[in-house]
Order: C-alpha cells, then sequence, then structure tokens
C-alpha cells in the first residue's frame, strides 16, 4: 500500500496526515460520530456531485480525492475513532456501497458487508445517538419513518443512490472505483486535538457555519490556556445547541414560518439574534462579526491574565451556558406555537419580524411573555401581546425597521420588571408608529403592508366571537391565504359609474382596507378580474367569515362601489385601532408617557 505523508504545521501545533484509499481507510476500523457533531445533511446535489465524479475517475482512469478527514482515537477500544471531520462523506460512502453490496452474488456480499459494514457484532459507522437506530434500520433494509432533519436527509441521500446505482452499467466497477476513492486523513489522540486540525484544514463538503467554527475557537482556548478542562463543556453544550437546532428548523418547517423555513436560515442566524441580546457591542451583528468578537474578547482575556486564566474559564463556560439555553427558548417558542393558539398566531399567522426574535427568546428565557401587567386604565396585557401590538405597528404597518433601540433593550429587558418592560414597549410603539400616523396609515393605501392576512384573520375570530382552534389556525396556513381586491387592480369597467371622480380616484382607493379582503389562494386565482358581484359564489366557498360576509354585502345590493369601499375601511380601520392601540387613554399625551418610560 503506498502511502503518501504530509506535514502539518502551525504555531501551536504539529500533525502528520496520510493520504490513503477510501479501502484502507475501512480497513479494520470502526467510526462514531462523537455526540456534539451536526446531524446528517448533505442534499440530492451533494449526492449527484459525488457520483459524478467517482464516475469521471472511472472514464479517466485515475483516483479521485474526497479531501480530509479528521480523526481522534478512542483510549479503550484501538480499533475505534471518532470522526471529527468528514462525517459527511464517511455516511454517504458507506449507504452508497451499501446499495452496491445489494447486488452482488451472496459470497460478495458476505465479504464486502463485513468490510464496511458489520462486523464483529457490530457497525462499522455509528452516527449520533438520535439517528442510530434510524440508520441501523436503513442498513438492515427496512422503512422506519424519518422523526427529524437529518433522519430526513439520510433516507433522502439513500433514495437518490438507489436511483445512481440503478443506472449504473457496471456496479462492480463501480464499486472499486469507490475503494479507489482518495482521503488526506488526520489522526489525533484527543479530540481537542483533532478539533483544532479540523478547524484549520477542513476543505470539502458544506462549509463551515461560524457556530461551528465558534466551537472550535473555544476547544483551541480550552486545549491552549486551560488544560482542557472546559473540553467535555464545550462539546456537550455544542451537542446539544446543533441538536436543539435541528428541532427548530424542522419545528419551523412544520409551522410555515417564513423566517425559519427559508434555506438562508441556519444556526448562524440565531447565533445574532443571541448576540444582539448578550452584548450591546453591535444592534445587528453579522455571524462573522459575533465570532471574530468572540475571538478578541479571548485574546484580550489571555493578553491581561498575567498566568491567571480563571477570567477566561469563566467567560467561556457563562457564554456557551448562555448559548445553549437561547437555542432551548428559540425552541420552546415554536413548540408553544404548536399547541398554543395565541403563540400560533404571532410567529406562524403573523409572522413576527426577525427584529423582535432577541427579545422575545429573552422573555422567554425568563418565562415572562404570557405574564398579565397591568396597564393604567385597569386592564392588563400580556408581554407577547405588547410584541406583537410593535410588530403590527412599527414593522409591518409603518413599514420601517429600527434596529438600535430594541435590540439594546434586548439585553436589558429581563433586569427589569414586567411594568418596566410593557412602559418601555409602549413608548417604543409611539416614538415609530404614534396613534395619529397609525390611523393614517389605515385610512390610506395598505396593499403593501404584510400583517394584511393576519389583520383580516383577527378580524374573522372578531366577527364570529370565537378564537380559531389551533387546528383552524393550521387549516388557514395550509389553504395559503392571499389579499384579494375586491375591485380588481386592472379593472374593466368604468370606475365614474362606481362613484370615483376619474381614473386617478379609483387609483388612490384601490389599495385601501375596504377594497381588500382575504382569500384562499386557489379561489383567488379564480376569480382574477372580475367584477364583484361575479365574485360572490367564489367568495361563499371561502373558509373565511370576512370573506363570505363580503360576498353577502355584495350580493344584496348588487354592487360595490367607492361609498361602499370607504365605510368599510372605516369600520376595519376602527377595529385595527382598537385591536392594537393597548389603550393607554387614561396617560396624558403619548410624549408624556415617553417621557416616563425612558426615565424608568
Amino acid at each position: 500500500m503506498r502511502i503518501r505523508q504530509v506535514f502539518i504545521s502551525s504555531i501551536h501545533w504539529r500533525a502528520y496526515a496520510v493520504r490513503i484509499k477510501t479501502k484502507h481507510f475501512f480497513n479494520g476500523r470502526f467510526f462514531e460520530v462523537p455526540k456534539y457533531k451536526r446531524g446528517y445533511s448533505w442534499d440530492l446535489q451533494n449526492i449527484r456531485e459525488l457520483f459524478e465524479d467517482i464516475l469521471e475517475s472511472i472514464e479517466s482512469k485515475a483516483n479521485h480525492y474526497i479531501g480530509t478527514i479528521v480523526l481522534s482515537k478512542d483510549g479503550d477500544d484501538e480499533d475505534k475513532y471518532f470522526i471529527v471531520d468528514g462525517q459527511q462523506r464517511v455516511t454517504t460512502v458507506t449507504m452508497i456501497i451499501l446499495v452496491l453490496i445489494g447486488h452482488l452474488g451472496k459470497s460478495d456480499s458476505d465479504y464486502y458487508r463485513r468490510f464496511y459494514l458489520f462486523d464483529d457484532n457490530r457497525y462499522r459507522l455509528v452516527p449520533l445517538n438520535r439517528d442510530r437506530a434510524y440508520f441501523v434500520d436503513l442498513l438492515e433494509g427496512n422503512s422506519p419513518v424519518p422523526q427529524n432533519k437529518s433522519q430526513r436527509a439520510l433516507l433522502a441521500a439513500l433514495r437518490e443512490i438507489r436511483l445512481k446505482v440503478d443506472t449504473l452499467p457496471e456496479k462492480a466497477a463501480f464499486l472499486k472505483a469507490i475503494e479507489k476513492l482518495e482521503v488526506l486523513e488526520f489522526t489525533e489522540n484527543t479530540e481537542g486535538d483533532a478539533i483544532r486540525i479540523f478547524q484549520t484544514v477542513n476543505d470539502r463538503g458544506k462549509l463551515l457555519s461560524n457556530m461551528e467554527k465558534a466551537k472550535s475557537l473555544l476547544i483551541y482556548f480550552s486545549n491552549r490556556y486551560l488544560d482542557k478542562r472546559l473540553d467535555d463543556e464545550i462539546n456537550d453544550a455544542f451537542s446539544d445547541i446543533f441538536e436543539v437546532y435541528d428541532d427548530i428548523k424542522q419545528l419551523g418547517e412544520e409551522l410555515n414560518i417564513t423566517l425559519i423555513k427559508g434555506r438562508d436560515f441556519d444556526e448562524d442566524n440565531i447565533m445574532r439574534y443571541h448576540y444582539v441580546s448578550y452584548s450591546k457591542s453591535n444592534y445587528d451583528p453579522s455571524a462573522g462579526y459575533v465570532l471574530s468578537q468572540l475571538k478578541a474578547d479571548l485574546s484580550e482575556l489571555r493578553t491581561t491574565a498575567k498566568g491567571d486564566y480563571s477570567a477566561m474559564e469563566n467567560y467561556i463556560s457563562e457564554y456557551i451556558e448562555d448559548v445553549k439555553n437561547f437555542y432551548a427558548a428559540f425552541k420552546s417558542l415554536l413548540e408553544k406555537a404548536s399547541v398554543n393558539c395565541k403563540y400560533y398566531k404571532v410567529f406562524s399567522t403573523l409572522s413576527l419580524s426577525a427584529r423582535l426574535y432577541p427579545l422575545a427568546v429573552r422573555l422567554e428565557m425568563a418565562k415572562r411573555l404570557d405574564e398579565p401587567v397591568l396597564l393604567e386604565n385597569g386592564g392588563s396585557v400580556t408581554l407577547l401581546e405588547m410584541l406583537e401590538l410593535v410588530d403590527v405597528r412599527v414593522y409591518k404597518t409603518r413599514g420601517t425597521d429600527p434596529k438600535a433601540d430594541i435590540a439594546e433593550f434586548s439585553c436589558d429587558a429581563v433586569d427589569k420588571t414586567n411594568k418596566a418592560i410593557l412602559d418601555w414597549l409602549l413608548w417604543f410603539n409611539a416614538k415609530w408608529m404614534p396613534r395619529e400616523q397609525f390611523k393614517a396609515a389605515l385610512a390610506s393605501n395598505i396593499y403593501g403592508n404584510s400583517a394584511l392576512s393576519y389583520i383580516f384573520i383577527r378580524h374573522c375570530e372578531d366577527e364570529s366571537g370565537n378564537e380559531f382552534s389551533i387546528d383552524e389556525l393550521k387549516k388557514i396556513t395550509s389553504l395559503e391565504p392571499n389579499i384579494e381586491h375586491v375591485l380588481a387592480q386592472t379593472p374593466d369597467f368604468d370606475p365614474v359609474a362606481l362613484g370615483f371622480v376619474d381614473e386617478e380616484d379609483y387609483i388612490n382607493h384601490e389599495h385601501r382596507l375596504g377594497n381588500l379582503t382575504v382569500l384562499e389562494r386557489a379561489l383567488n386565482s379564480a376569480v382574477k378580474n372580475k367584477v364583484p358581484i361575479d365574485k360572490t359564489d367564489t367568495y361563499d366557498r371561502s373558509y373565511f367569515l370576512e370573506t363570505k360576509s363580503l360576498g353577502s354585502i355584495i350580493q344584496g345590493k348588487k354592487r360595490y362601489t367607492k361609498a361602499e369601499l370607504l365605510q368599510r375601511t372605516a369600520v376595519l380601520s376602527a377595529y385595527c385601532e382598537k385591536t392594537w392601540w393597548c389603550d393607554v387613554t387614561n396617560l396624558e399625551s403619548e410624549a408624556a408617557f415617553g417621557s416616563k418610560a425612558m426615565e424608568e
């Protein structure tokens, strides 16, 4: 066996690496994914690219290099290794070999199974705890139902591999090519040393997130200055963090939360939200900034330590504990949204602004979102309802994105009383969307307001006198509610005949509340540019009482003119003023209230 040895060095550590073929990498070894690692995450494109690379290597009769793999040894088992970097590739190659083995004769199948999959009464590859039983089921040819994000990715990967293998004309040749794949292997005696190498040489698969880099950075400082005292604490914390993140992503997708279900949302977003509520150094940090600030803080503690690194140790412990708790509270919010109507409406139906998440999570950590706070007029409101108020009025109706005030307050909020938090949020609301400005916005063109569907859904509840159940809210989400123009945006009627002065007058009214309603996407596409009287049959089929009632009004009057539009605008505006003002009429004025809140 030819082994190419590579020497890697830096100021603080040295390591040797060997470039070997897959067959030699697996030979006599057993692998386990450490608990602090991410779950399986390769997508279909990653797998397709690997197949293309292998096919290209067969055609060119050249070996293909698939990157570095970093291992750490298990001190109690000389044949067992922890995969610090490379689990996505090792897992994928294992599944490819599994499928290929299914096309071999019994003798060859038994040999390759022992060599790559199962020998000595144990599996060659053991994934994370939460995925182990599922992965074994897949290896054994069963059809387990995936329960989390990584399990769904494993199942999708195996299905894609089966499709790819079915198209291979020479499956045995492809298996031989798999065995000739080359990796650059780093092996260290401890996980801490292996993690430091991983941070430096990672070059394949998905790019490291800043959260993963932060873990490696903290491990480095623990290794270098704290005699590895915090290695286990850091690893355990990030194991929890990455597992909780997968749950957050899955819950966000199940709840159809726009912010979370998108491809761009990852653990770095939560890293940013945490930092906004953890430090006042930047009110809109990137994840890269957070990482650089962590490094700067640790470097400063190292410089000023004078041999005593207890301050550094406390800093790391406090930081990882706070991050872990922040992730857990974030997940708790979504778990509540799954079963609690108020939370579902705020986080899923309304789609709370990302700018309010740091404060919302901090208040959830303190278990204070549901506590009622007395108003000066004798009523009460919860802090969750106050976040809803601020989002509807400031971030969605005004459409602005004030950052600095809300970020700074997120750092201080949990040290204040609930009454002080309420007062500050009312001050913030009055500063950025005062009452008269809110009323003016409701009476003018409002079509671009991203809270419109939420406003109409809440008005449906008000009309019926009953709140939607959680199942009804989820059904509404599945219907994909759209905003429908009663009088079409591209009319084929004469505006003057409907009471408008001219076409310009119609354009000035077409996006007002009275000309809008909520309608299921499928039904919305059916009505298009019809005149209102021809839409009523469709409106009658709508799930939304708001729209059914509108259809009845149009059917009864046989028309929908400027007068009806203005009357309905006034009714809906009054409803919004009542619902999202949070009555503070006992206060002398908004200006006086603002001064009082800031003094407190």
